[in-house]
């Protein structure tokens, strides 16, 4: 059976390619479109999150401050002896101050931001939950023989094709699924596809996730039974208990944490399902999770690299050797870059590098930064390898660290014959004229 992995909740996000509008607008909906858009929507979240919530803090303060002031400003004007309409003034003018304060110190903008942008993520989830299951079933129609449903022949007869009346089915499955609770749901997608699921360490942080989701959805956040009594259930470590009737919170820290959860339980969802259905296309699904993993390497959020190299090295089948080693290097930069270079070093020791190609000794000699070696291997890889062409000494964050040596300086000038600088002022003037 295929498992899910251990994996971890950070800050970090991905950096997905460009998202179809909607599933509607792609002639053929594949699964790694619909994780994708997935990501995507996480990532409004997180990018709303980012940007409004700050302001909405900023807003506030101001708005404070500018009371206090006003306050001050109608103090003044009271105190002073002057004419009596101008006394009226200001105390009509103070008083609409005060019911300004009122409502000032009444509100709470940045709690609701937070709060509502942290639903919208099982929204999200849910969103996704459905359009996976209906392009799995798309990919292998055999799953419908699962579907037990009955239906009339009148109604059957309103349907113009055998393929309209499986669509109703589906979609009748599908919002039997939405309504269950998350526990239920992914026992069912288990029995559904006969694959575990919850086999990784933050399982039950997610479903802590999702019962606090039902918590201010419908009271506000405050501690219920049936929250303790399941998060008990499930394993739950709180660093402090919860209690009945106590008021959660979000924050900024558990928000981004759990838009990061959310986003790593859906990509390992949507990879393990999608290996199970279609196993021929293990290559394809390799290949999207290869890049993944590299655009959070690429963003420099590696402690979502780790989790997904993690998951991707932990998975029962992978297509190639080829493949096998760049989810460890990938796994190995990341490890290095938080500064567990013996952690990196165990990672990368598990495979014999002695006989690949020039592309993977270099990486082995730049990760376990014997840089006299990397440098040797550049010449010897020349301007291209199997892998490796002139950008990515560039581009690839494999040499963040090795673009700034000597070694590295004199290794690309032999090979290329122009200085490294030469050719980045040529790259970032190419850049600087596609800019609109």
């Amino acid at each position: 059976m295929n498992e899910l992995p251990i994996t971890e909740a950070t800050l970090d996000k991905p950096e997905i390619s460009e998202e179809p509008a909607s599933l509607e607008d792609v002639i053929e909906v594949e699964i790694k479109d619909v994780i994708d858009i997935f990501l995507h929507r996480i990532m409004d979240v997180e990018d709303c999150a980012k940007e409004y919530i700050s302001a909405a803090a900023k807003s506030y303060n101001e708005n404070g401050y500018k009371l206090r002031g006003e306050i001050e400003k109608h103090q003044i004007a009271l105190v002073a002896e002057g004419d009596e309409a101008i006394d009226i003034i200001a105390v009509k003018s103070l008083r609409k101050t005060l019911r300004k304060v009122e409502r000032h110190n009444s509100s709470s903008p940045v709690t609701t931001l937070e709060k509502s942008l942290f639903i919208s993520l099982f929204s999200v989830f849910d969103k996704f939950v459905g359009d996976l299951v209906a392009v799995l079933y798309r990919k292998k129609p055999d799953l419908y023989n699962n579907i037990s449903k009955e239906i009339s022949l009148s109604e059957a007869l309103k349907y113009a094709s055998m393929d309209e009346l499986r669509q109703v089915f589906l979609d009748k499955e599908i919002e039997s699924i939405r309504r269950k609770s998350y526990i239920e749901q992914f026992k069912d997608l288990e029995i559904r596809f006969s694959v575990k699921l919850t086999k990784f360490d933050d399982w039950p942080y997610f479903i802590e996730r999702a019962q606090r989701r039902n918590l201010f959805t419908h009271c506000d956040g405050i501690v219920s039974k049936q929250y303790l009594d399941i998060c008990k259930d499930v394993g739950v470590k709180f660093k402090k208990e919860k209690e009945i009737g106590e008021q959660l919170e979000i924050g900024a820290k558990y928000l981004f944490q759990s838009c990061m959860l959310m986003s790593q339980v859906g990509v390992m969802l949507g990879q393990t399902l999608w290996r199970k259905v279609r196993e021929d296309e293990l290559v394809k699904a390799d290949s999207h999770l290869s890049r993944i993993v590299f655009d959070y390497l690429h963003m420099e959020h590696w402690g979502n690299a780790i989790s997904i190299s993690k998951f991707a090295l932990g998975l029962p089948k992978i297509s190639t050797d080829e493949m096998e080693r760049i989810f460890t290097v990938n796994h190995a930069i990341a490890l290095n870059a938080i500064d567990k270079r013996k952690d990196a070093k165990k990672v990368l020791d598990k495979k014999d590098w002695s006989a690949t190609t020039y592309d993977f000794k270099l990486a082995y000699a730049v990760l376990t930064e014997n840089y006299t070696d990397a440098e040797v291997v550049m010449c010897k890889l020349g301007k291209e390898g199997e892998l490796l062409v002139e950008l990515s000494y560039h581009d690839w964050p494999l040499f963040r660290e090795f673009r700034d040596t000597e070694e590295f300086f004199r290794g690309y000038e032999s090979v290329y014959g122009y200085k490294y600088s030469s050719k980045l002022n040529e790259i970032a003037e190419t850049t600087k004229n596609e800019v609109v």
